[in-house]
């Protein structure tokens, strides 16, 4: 959430190795969130339509984190598919590992390692999907260019970034602790949650990277939980930019906080307790 004048990509690559090592348990804790049906499932489920998979498909899941869409993926191409789950964290793809084994899926391959450092023969895939991952990339054109090399002719390019922070309800508490810590708001261009939130920009990338048939689409995608104290635990767990930042305040201002960032939620409680918050996430697809 934090800006400086000079951007590291290095340094970035570093903090977020570092970020989700540290969330891969908190994540792990709240897949019954994140991933139900009306919640990431729907995301993941888009993505695979969009990228029109088929049984004895090889797919490329950029960022696969936890497993999704790469566990997705795996059901739709069947036994005799193949998808490659990457991720720059190990500790998230072992999450990713443990999801595969429980669902008895045999056809998933696992590799750790730098989205921007990815490297496969061309004409590899039929599909690349990406779920929340392009928007922290540094360099997104040139990724796109090589992942579209990594694609054989007809391929399909289906992804997914977060759209603008007020359209994602999940995200409530971002503003409150910048506003408290007196945060100013990143660069434009700068790697980021939101850093993709135009759909139009998220177009325009892909197309100059040269696939066509380009189309970009929204997916609604909610996450719900008891009451919002429960809400800003979750938030606690799976938000490692936000937790960071807070770590590196005294405690009391950390616990002034979290009761702001719980009370953040308070607008998404119904009559019956339970925070339901509505997340948009912008899609786009792309032809080789």
């Amino acid at each position: 959430m934090a800006s400086s004048d000079v951007f590291d990509p290095i340094e970035f690559k570093r903090n977020i190795r570092s970020e989700w090592r540290a969330a891969a348990d908190g994540w792990r804790r709240w897949l019954h969130v994140v991933e139900a049906p009306e919640g990431g499932q729907r995301q993941s489920a888009k993505l695979v339509n969009l990228a029109e998979l088929r049984f004895g498909g090889s797919v490329l899941d950029v960022g696969g984190g936890y497993g999704e869409p790469s566990l997705t993926a795996a059901h739709a191409v069947g036994p005799d598919g193949r998808v490659v789950c990457t991720d720059i964290s190990e500790e998230m793809l072992a999450v990713a590992r443990d999801r595969a084994t429980d669902a008895g899926l045999t056809n998933v391959e696992f590799i750790a390692r730098d989205a921007e450092e990815l490297r496969f023969d061309d004409e590899t895939f039929d599909a690349v999907l990406s779920r929340a991952t392009l928007m922290f990339l540094p360099d997104v054109a040139g990724t796109l260019k090589r992942l579209r090399g990594f694609l054989r002719s007809g391929g399909r390019l289906a992804a997914s970034v977060w759209g603008p922070m007020p359209a994602v309800q999940f995200a409530a508490a971002f503003p409150v602790v910048a506003q408290e810590l007196g945060l100013p708001p990143p660069p434009p261009g700068r790697p980021g949650a939101f850093a993709l939130s135009d759909p139009g920009r998220l177009e325009g990338l892909v197309r100059e990277a040269g696939f066509r048939e380009v189309e970009t689409g929204t997916v609604s995608i909610i996450f719900e939980t008891e009451s919002p104290e429960r809400f800003a635990d979750f938030i606690r767990d799976v938000a490692p930019q936000l937790t960071t930042l807070l770590n590196g305040q005294p405690a009391d201002v950390q616990e002034r906080l979290w009761g702001k960032i719980t009370d953040a939620y308070r607008p998404f409680e119904g009559a019956d307790g339970r925070v339901r918050t509505e997340n948009q996430a912008i899609w786009v697809k792309g032809v080789k």
